[in-house]
Parts: structure tokens; sequence; C-alpha cells
């Protein structure tokens, strides 16, 4: 029986894969070609790799390699607490810089303050101020990102929330080859807590099922052969995603020492040439992103995963 190959693909959408750069006759939103909200430079290219390999494994007698496909799409209300639209600077009561980073010292301070009158924290309306203090803090807890305040992007219903036009064309090729369907997970529609992960956001909401732990997802990739990842950025959504996807399935200490390991991450291939990392206009924060997406795919080699990229992957000898 053929191996069980499952294609993760991160965000593959305008806001951050179209550079401006791509043919005048696609379809554009009013006003004309445009550049996505959140571009992530050179990933236009990596979609195209990605699209590439997807048409690439095939067999020779017909059908596709890749028994699933899981296409996630972020996908945000515009006034969301991780835009920057919807905070302000404390000091001049100007709309905070996108790509702010704010601290949960920051919030006590109140050098960045939140616009907007109200927040929700466990399902119960609490003064905006209140929430922020909150979810800085529970991000701290966490360990995962400081709060980044990031341009209105993958708003719902909009050119910027479609998946970019090579990887569509190729998942046509592919459910058209396949009689198969794209499973499309989305996430981030949840106001008050960033969702980089497919698996669970940054802050889960109890009251919440969308912010909780998808463990149908993780169930079902899990059950794979190979589990192929690509997407974007490697700093920030591909990382995360992977990241918790892994941890789900880690054994505890008194597991390991019966000699459990984590076949999860035993069957993971990571495409480093499909993992573009964040650009900020803070040259430091840009070296940081990258340094996160570095340190991201030593971690999974580390644990037991395999590195590749789009073009090596199953290539024939």
């Amino acid at each position: 029986m053929a191996q069980r190959l499952d294609l993760i693909v991160i965000d593959g959408q305008n806001d951050f894969l179209a550079d401006g750069t791509e043919p005048d006759n696609w379809s554009w939103p009013e006003g004309g070609k445009q550049r996505g909200a959140l571009c992530v430079e050179g990933a236009n290219k990596e979609a195209n790799w990605v699209a590439e390999m997807i048409d690439r494994l095939k067999f020779d007698n017909g059908g596709s390699k890749i028994k699933k496909i899981h296409a996630t799409l972020d996908s945000h209300h515009r006034l969301d607490g991780s835009h920057n639209i919807s905070w302000k600077n404390g000091n001049t009561g100007q709309i905070a810089d996108p790509f702010t980073i704010i601290s949960h010292d920051d919030v006590l301070a109140q050098r960045f303050v939140p616009i907007f009158q109200l927040g929700v924290w466990e399902g119960q309306a609490v003064p905006a101020l209140e929430w922020a203090k909150k979810y800085t803090k529970a991000l701290e807890d966490r360990g995962r990102n400081p709060l980044c305040l990031w341009p209105p992007h993958c708003q719902i219903g909009t050119w910027g929330q479609n998946v970019y036009k090579p990887l569509m064309d190729a998942y046509n090729r592919w459910c058209d080859l396949t009689g198969g369907w794209i499973n499309w997970v989305s996430k981030g529609q949840w106001v008050w807590t960033e969702h980089y992960s497919a698996i669970i956001a940054d802050v889960p909401d109890s009251t919440r099922m969308e912010t909780q732990m998808n463990a149908g997802l993780v169930n079902d990739v899990a059950s794979a052969d190979i589990i192929l990842w690509t997407g974007w950025a490697g700093s920030h959504c591909q990382r995360w995603t992977a990241k918790d996807a892994v941890d789900y399935f880690e054994p505890g200490d008194d597991e390991k020492a019966k000699g459990a390991k984590n076949e999860f991450v035993a069957k993971s291939v990571f495409c480093e040439d499909a993992a573009a990392p964040v650009v900020s206009p803070d040259p430091g924060a840009t070296a940081l992103f990258q340094q996160w997406k570095d340190e991201f795919l030593h971690e999974m080699a580390s644990r037991g995963a395999k590195i590749t990229n789009t073009k090596d992957f199953l290539k024939a000898a």
C-alpha cells in the first residue's frame, strides 16, 4: 500500500504573497494590481515552487502522491485586537504604527492604549485596558510572541483573504486529478486573541471553541505516513502551527523513560524554501523574525523532523 502523504500549506493568501509584480490579467480588486497588506518578501516565489511541487508529485500511472491537502486561511475582522488601527499611542493619541511590539509593561504604563471601550475576557465584557493587561500578561506566561500590531490583513470576504492564484490553480488541478477536496482550516476570527497557530489560539478562551485545540485536525494529520510542511510566515504562523502540533504529541517524561518517541515530528518534513519570514520596516525586528524562522527549523530538525526543499522532496533519482 502506498504511503499516505499529507501536505500542509499555511496561509497561502494574497495579503501575504502578492508583491504587486504579478501579471496584470489576474483577478485584482477595484483599483487594480495590489501588494498584499502584509506581504512576506520572497513568499510569492516560494508559493510558485509549492504549486510546482504539487503538480510534480504525481504517479506515472495517474493520481497524486499527495493524499490530502490541508490549507489554512487567516481570517480577520477589520477591528481586531492585533491590528494597529485598534490601538493608539498613549503619549501622542495617534493611531499606533504597524509592526509596533507591545509588552505587558507597555500596557501597564499606558504607552499604548486600545481605542475600543470594551474587550472580552473569558466570555465577560471588561474595559478594554483590562483586557489588554490580562492578554499581554497571558502571552508572556504562555511563552508566546509579544503582541505585534499588524496592518489590517486577510479581512474576511476581501481580495486579501483569497488564496494566491498559483496555489489556487494547483489546488484545483489536484482536486480534478484526485477527485478530492481541500481541507480548508480557518483561523483568527475571534478578535481578542492572536491566532498564529492553526492548532490553537495564542491565548485560548474557554468560552470560544474556535480558540481551543483543534484536535480533529492534528489527529487527522497524525494518521499520515509523511507530513509535508510549507507556508507563511516561517517566523510566525507556520512556526507556531508546527510547534503546537508537535508539542501535542510529545510524550511525557514517564513515557519517554519507557522508550516512547514523538512519532508526529519523526514523520514531519519541512521545506526550508517555503517558509519565508515576515519583514518589518524595523531592521532589528526583521533580523529577529529571521532568527525565529531559523531557530524553528533547527528545533524541528533536532527533535527528529527532516528538512528539505520543494525541488528535492521525493525527487526521482
